[in-house]
């Protein structure tokens, strides 16, 4: 669910990936309807053709945007600052900043059992320049993998007995710029099969062919997206594995084998996908295949995702260690709007754990580093019921028109919809319910009051809707002109019902938004700090913090340590200040 929270975050601020979404989307649930407001947000697939066509047009029409498709082999530097890049051809193009985003391109290496390939994916050369650069540098690098699915056609598959998984229209747009997605076909379903013993028998014997368990792939794995191979081996009791046949472009026979990433060879795949139920007859298009990379140790970057090594170097992305294009959009958003005002001379924007699902991803990355491609979870946000999927612009689209990114047609339509949140609100918190009204209260299903309760406080308690709360009003000749339905409506319930949870994960936040505002000397010696533990002096000194909140974050960093380096901080001699 964390990745539909940060598609949501993303086009808060005015970024593009979920505008595009909304116009090539082919699929769309909600996820995590089981669970809390917390954690439910909405899953897209779109037609990989025409997103990146679509995506492609965006970028054309925009303005001051040159766009050179060639390759890059180094940074330039001069004063111990970036000046530019250096392209293949060996020409030149100057910069004050640079945002590298080289996903699996950095010495990409394709495994499709024995086979290997230097590629950065299917048909894509790998890079090699950049990571020389790198290491020169003195990045750390190190090898990660990543693994995508075989791809089969469509007409060969026996739909019939599978579980259909159908789009829900009512789920609504992905951009909080339109009011419903705009597909430009309908919207289609997708299946779900399984794995059984048979299937798990053909990959356990040979699990001596799969690139993974030969040996020949050193790079370490996703661990929330395992390939299928290290599902079996993994989670040896279970008998299954859920699939999902998902189909990648509207007029096209290409079927996403979601859940069977794999780095066996193809004559392997083939029959262990004709053992799943509903694949019997199965023709491959294209294997699957496993991709071994360089990546760059996010703990030698700041807060704002620029190097600690060089000034105006930025990385985002599968380079900082991450798996998924939400985190790598999340990244590049933040590398994007911070690299450009590095370039203005500008103050760089923060992005605090307890604002954005970004936030919290950042922070991970540059406070506790990453031992394998980072996954965002919505368990890794300690503030998770107020960075929900439905208040994203509340959080971040003022920030987006700060920083020059949010228009004026997305800025109106923010402003018009918390205009009717705080209208709605007032209404509910203008109202209320008297004693003499207990009667109407039992007989909507809660208990009668003996003082004056608004109709806001009444919908804390969990039996009473907003729809109730319209009954109520109704009996008593109250006119609330609340919306029927939508977001508006949904972001007015939630926050009547979750108001006493909500205040206090506020309160919660400000205290560690406190920790955060102390700030710590960027020459700060934290070896030289008598009293600190070996090992915080150690961690501290490897990740050198900014903050006292973001030191109490980093893994293994004692309590009583935090507390001394407050007390060390708080006893130093302001700077003086000019008057």
């Amino acid at each position: 669910p964390a990745k539909g929270h940060m598609a949501r975050e993303v086009d808060a601020l005015g970024g593009q990936m979920a505008v595009t979404t909304d116009y090539a989307m082919t699929h769309i649930r909600r996820v995590g309807t089981g669970k809390g407001p917390a954690v439910q947000t909405v899953r897209a697939h779109v037609c990989k053709d025409l997103y990146p066509t679509f995506m492609q047009s965006v970028l054309a029409k925009q303005e001051n945007l040159e766009i050179v498709e060639t390759a890059v082999d180094r940074v330039l530097i001069e004063a111990n600052r970036v000046a530019g890049v250096v392209l293949e051809d060996g020409s030149i193009v100057r910069a004050r900043a640079v945002v590298l985003t080289t996903g699996t391109f950095l010495n990409g290496l394709c495994h499709e059992g024995k086979i290997q390939t230097v590629a950065a994916r299917h048909g894509d050369r790998a890079m090699v320049g950049l990571s020389k650069f790198l290491a020169d540098l003195g990045v750390r690098l190190r090898r990660f993998k990543t693994g995508t699915t075989p791809r089969v056609r469509l007409s060969s598959l026996n739909l019939n007995g599978l579980t259909v998984m159908g789009s829900e229209p009512e789920a609504g747009a992905l951009s909080f710029m339109h009011s419903a997605p705009f597909p430009q076909k309908d919207l289609l379903d997708c299946w779900q099969t399984w794995t059984n013993a048979h299937t798990h028998d053909v990959i356990r014997e040979n699990l001596t062919e799969s690139a993974m368990y030969s040996g020949q792939i050193q790079g370490i794995g996703p661990r929330y997206c395992p390939s299928i191979e290290d599902k079996i081996v993994r989670f040896a009791d279970k008998d299954t594995h859920p699939i999902f046949l998902e189909v990648e472009t509207w007029d096209g026979e290409s079927v996403y084998v979601q859940g069977v990433s794999t780095s066996l060879p193809a004559a392997v795949q083939l029959e262990l996908l004709r053992t799943v139920p509903g694949m019997a007859g199965v023709e491959m298009i294209r294997p699957g295949y496993a991709v071994e990379y360089d990546m760059a140790d996010p703990l030698q970057l700041d807060q704002h995702l620029m190097s600690k090594l060089l000034p105006g170097l930025f990385l985002a992305g599968q380079l900082n260690g991450t798996s998924g294009y939400e985190e790598a959009a999340g990244q590049g958003i933040v590398a994007g709007i911070n690299a450009a005002r590095f370039a203005r001379e500008d103050e760089p924007v923060d992005f605090p754990r307890d604002r954005s699902f970004i936030g919290v991803m950042v922070d991970d990355l540059v406070t506790k580093g990453v031992d394998d491609p980072y996954r965002m979870l919505t368990a890794r946000a300690e503030h998770r019921l107020i960075l929900r999927h439905d208040n994203a612009d509340a959080r971040l689209t003022a920030l987006g028109r700060e920083v020059g990114l949010v228009k004026d047609d997305r800025w109106a339509i923010f402003e018009s919809k918390q205009s009717e949140i705080a209208s709605g609100l007032a209404a509910l918190q203008n109202h209320a319910a008297l004693p003499v009204d207990s009667d109407l209260l039992v007989g909507l299903g809660t208990n009668p009051i003996d003082q004056k309760v608004s109709y806001f406080d009444l919908m804390k308690r969990p039996e009473v809707s907003l729809k109730k709360i319209e009954e109520l009003a109704k009996a008593k000749g109250v006119e609330l002109n609340l919306p029927v339905d939508g977001p508006v409506r949904d972001q007015i319930e939630l926050a009547g019902l979750y108001d006493g949870y909500i205040q206090r994960q506020e309160r919660l936040a400000h205290q560690h938004r406190r920790l955060d505002g102390m700030k710590i000397p960027v020459t700060f010696d934290f070896y030289g700090l008598l009293g600190l533990s070996y090992e915080s002096r150690e961690k501290m000194g490897r990740v050198k913090p900014t903050t006292i909140g973001q030191a109490s974050r980093i893994p293994g960093v004692r309590p009583a340590d935090i507390a001394l380096l407050i007390g060390h901080l708080k006893a130093q001699p302001r700077e003086p200040v000019n008057s």
